[in-house]
């Protein structure tokens, strides 16, 4: 039996939450993008999506959430784009 269950993107969008079960994992890919005007900011998407896609089209992440998953961003002298 495989330790963990993991579920794809678009099987996650058809659960309800009766059918989660233990050890099902929900996968997400965070993408950051160092802009132009000395700012940043990160981006989060369903793993089927691109690198490309998720800068593009994801959710944005809150400055404390960002600034733990990109250290060498947050430490750069750039301001996180809000």
């Amino acid at each position: 039996m495989p330790k963990y269950n993991f579920i794809h993107t678009a099987e996650a969008y058809k659960m309800s939450p009766a059918d989660v079960k233990d050890r099902d994992t929900f996968p997400i890919k965070v993408v950051a993008i160092a802009g132009h005007g000395n700012d940043w900011s990160a981006y989060y998407g369903p793993t089927d999506k691109t690198d490309e896609e998720i800068a593009m089209y994801g959710d944005k992440l809150t400055r404390d959430q960002a600034e733990p998953l990109f250290y060498a961003l947050s430490n750069s002298g750039r301001h996180y784009r809000e």
